[in-house]
């Protein structure tokens, strides 16, 4: 595939900010009406059995959805070599994902807490084999974000026509969950059905697939650690507390994830050009990696703050009152929003300069830590000690990432201002609250909206008396845009 087929990274950017921003839009739709509908037991549920197939599907995966994308990466301006890897990597799947699928139906025989409601286990068990096929990482990896973006939202738009039509009452949550599955893997279909027109497979005497084993390991072992910790809070949960706590908790993480999504819309097109620059432009390897941080900075320390003071009326919005004992673990779960964007990027660093032990082995020591907390905290605290223990492991992860990247974060940091969105966040937060609070409105949607607007003000006067490089380079843009347009 010839690179002049390439977007730009603003072009990749701005698609997957459209693809994030229909992520964001829909469970802002979806979630307080399934919410209210399905009561805080029915979310709880789906979102165990979620979960569990989310672990599942992790081994199946093999850490193929990362290391996939460096490796078409590395060889996408040779038709013929990654039209080897993509096939080779897709028999991988199929054998590994059959075994996978077979010890997850034992597992629904054997265990009871999965054995409650095997058929919506089995309705989650079709994710297994949608997910291991959606080859997401090819297209990632040439960089069709354009497509990605499309798809998604079109498979999206289905989904919450289905869900309105379908989903009535507390006894639906069986056929929710299979509209989950549809809207999470669904596009995944067509990217299958697609990938023949611009990948031609070769016969299998071409083919090598033991040459992907040894590179695979670290990411099969970081993958699987990632994301179990990233679900551990919600699967032990499951596993120590009712499906009404696991609904509070869900709600939560919901939210968390939303909002990281909107930070990470920015960086997460960032990985296939930096596996690029890594071998052939370290200079721009290393403003890349600086900009990133500066993004991460930037949108956490806005969305940390804008959802500390509008706390409880994102709840209200979303949950309503059967939810209000979630306002304290989403409260414990904010910090997290930091934590998970920088560690998006260190991670980044660690996979495109070739570090996959150093990236699986924090990984790794982030699951163990994750179980530790949750089991200490889930028993004394329920929801709030799920909450503590996803920011607590975020931190561990962190600080663990920092530490074998600090040769790298040596060079770079005297090139990033650390400072200055926090502290404008902070300042504008206190300065938002203090100007609000004698006349702020009673009404959810009108509070977030007044606040959100008021804050922003103060946040941008902050960062532009600070001199904060991104918000200058944008100001300084419009400015350019605006004589542009005057002359004309």
């Amino acid at each position: 595939m010839s690179t002049k087929n390439k977007h730009s990274l603003g072009f990749n950017a701005i698609m997957n900010m459209v693809l994030t921003s229909s992520s964001v839009i829909f469970p802002l739709i979806t979630v307080p009406y399934v919410s209210r509908t399905l009561n805080p037991a029915g979310m709880g549920a789906v979102s165990f059995a979620q979960s569990i197939v989310t672990y599942f599907s992790l081994v199946a995966m093999l850490g193929i959805s990362t290391y996939g994308v460096r490796a078409c990466a590395q060889v996408r301006d040779d038709e013929r070599e990654l039209a080897h890897v993509v096939q080779e990597l897709l028999i991988i799947l199929a054998v590994s994902t059959t075994i996978v699928f077979a010890i997850y139906l034992v597992a629904l025989a054997v265990v009871p807490r999965f054995s409650e409601d095997r058929p919506l286990f089995l309705i989650f068990g079709i994710a297994l084999w949608l997910a291991s096929f959606g080859v997401e990482w090819f297209y990632q990896a040439i960089e069709q974000y354009g497509y990605i973006a499309i798809r998604s939202i079109a498979v999206k738009l289905i989904g919450l026509i289905l869900m309105f039509i379908l989903v009535q009452n507390v006894r639906d949550y069986r056929i929710y969950g299979a509209i989950v599955v549809f809207t999470g893997y669904g596009a995944n279909i067509l990217n299958m059905l697609r990938l023949h027109r611009l990948v031609r497979f070769r016969p299998w005497k071409e083919l090598n697939i033991r040459r992907h084993f040894k590179p695979m390991r670290s990411f099969f072992v970081s993958s699987i650690s990632s994301g179990m910790y990233a679900q551990a809070e919600m699967v032990l949960l499951g596993f120590l507390a009712p499906n009404n706590i696991v609904g509070i908790y869900q709600l939560v993480a919901k939210i968390k994830n939303m909002l990281v999504m909107a930070i990470n819309s920015v960086v997460n097109v960032m990985l296939p050009r930096l596996s690029y620059y890594a071998s052939n432009a370290h200079d721009k390897y290393r403003d890349l990696l600086i900009k990133n941080i500066g993004f991460v900075l930037l949108f956490a320390s806005a969305g940390i703050a804008v959802a500390t003071f509008n706390a409880r009326s994102i709840i209200d919005i979303l949950g309503g009152d059967q939810y209000q004992a979630a306002a304290t673990p989403f409260l414990l779960i904010l910090p997290a929003l930091l934590f998970v964007s920088l560690n998006t990027v260190l991670s980044q660093y660690l996979i495109s300069s070739g570090r996959e032990e150093q990236y699986a082995i924090v990984n790794f020591i982030g699951l163990i830590s994750s179980i530790i907390y949750c089991l200490i905290l889930i028993p004394l605290y329920g929801a709030a000690g799920a909450a503590l223990s996803c920011s607590l492991c975020e931190l561990t992860a962190l600080i663990i990432r920092c530490i074998y990247a600090r040769d790298f974060l040596r060079r770079i940091i005297p090139h990033i201002q650390l400072w200055q969105a926090p502290v404008s966040a902070i300042i504008a937060g206190l300065l938002t609250v203090l100007v609000t609070k004698p006349w702020i409105p009673d009404n959810p949607i009108l509070h977030i909206l007044v606040t959100c607007l008021i804050f922003v003000c103060f946040y941008f006067g902050g960062l532009s008396l600070t001199r904060e490089n991104i918000t200058i380079s944008i100001t300084e843009r419009i400015w350019q845009l605006l004589r542009i347009k005057r002359t004309h």
